[in-house]
C-alpha cells in the first residue's frame, strides 16, 4: 500500500490494519502455518477486512517487511547520537536484528516477491550510504569504502544462518566492519 494510501485511511481501518500486521508478524515470526483467512482471527478483525487491505498472503507478508525495514531504517536516522556512534549502533544493531529474527526473515525471504526485496534492499543502502557519509564528513570513518562493500558483508551475514556458532561469528563481523572503516 502506498504511503499516501495509507495516511488516507480512517483512525479504525488503521488500527484494523496495523492489528493484521502485527498479527501477521507474530505468525511469521514464528514460522506458523496458517491459512490466510485465519490472519483475520488472529487480529481480531472479519475476513472482509482482511481482504481489503490484504489481497493475498503475499501482499501481506510484504507489508510485513517494508515494516520491519522502516523501522530498522527508521531509528538509525533518527539518532541523536554523532555520526560515528550512528553507524556503529546501526550495524550492531542490523545483525543483532537478523540474528533475533532469523526466522522472521527467512519466512519473509520465502513469500515477498523480490521486486519488494530489492526495494527494501536499496532502503537499506540509502540508510547505509547516509550514515556512512555523515560519519566521514565528521571525521570518524574513512571516505574510501563504498557503501556497497558494507551491504555485500551484511548480506553475507544473513545468508549463513545454518552456520554453527553464526549469531557469535555475525556479530564478530559487524565488529571487522566498524574496525576496518574507522579512520587511522
Amino acid at each position: 500500500m502506498l504511503m499516501t494510501e495509507e495516511k488516507a485511511l480512517r483512525a479504525d481501518a488503521r488500527r484494523n490494519r496495523d492489528a493484521i500486521i502485527a498479527a501477521a508478524r507474530a505468525v511469521f515470526e514464528h514460522d506458523e502455518q496458517l491459512r490466510f483467512d485465519d490472519f483475520a482471527a488472529r487480529a481480531g478483525v472479519g475476513v472482509g477486512t482482511l481482504y481489503r487491505h490484504f489481497p493475498t498472503r503475499e501482499a501481506l507478508a510484504a507489508a510485513v517487511y517494508q515494516g520491519e525495514v522502516a523501522a530498522l531504517c527508521g531509528q538509525a536516522l533518527d539518532s541523536t547520537r554523532p555520526p560515528g556512534e550512528s553507524l556503529n549502533a546501526f550495524l550492531r544493531g542490523f545483525v543483532d536484528y537478523m540474528v533475533e529474527h532469523a526466522a522472521l526473515a527467512r519466512t519473509l525471504a520465502a513469500v515477498v516477491d523480490p521486486a519488494t526485496q530489492a526495494e527494501g534492499g536499496s532502503e537499506l543502502e540509502r540508510t547505509v550510504a547516509d550514515l556512512m557519509t555523515r560519519a566521514a564528513a565528521d571525521g570518524a570513518i574513512r571516505d574510501d569504502v563504498a557503501p556497497g562493500a558494507v551491504m555485500i558483508a551484511l548480506h553475507g551475514i544473513g545468508s549463513a544462518t545454518d552456520r554453527p556458532g553464526w549469531a557469535s561469528e555475525s556479530r564478530a563481523v559487524a565488529d571487522l566492519i566498524i574496525r576496518g572503516l574507522e579512520r587511522r
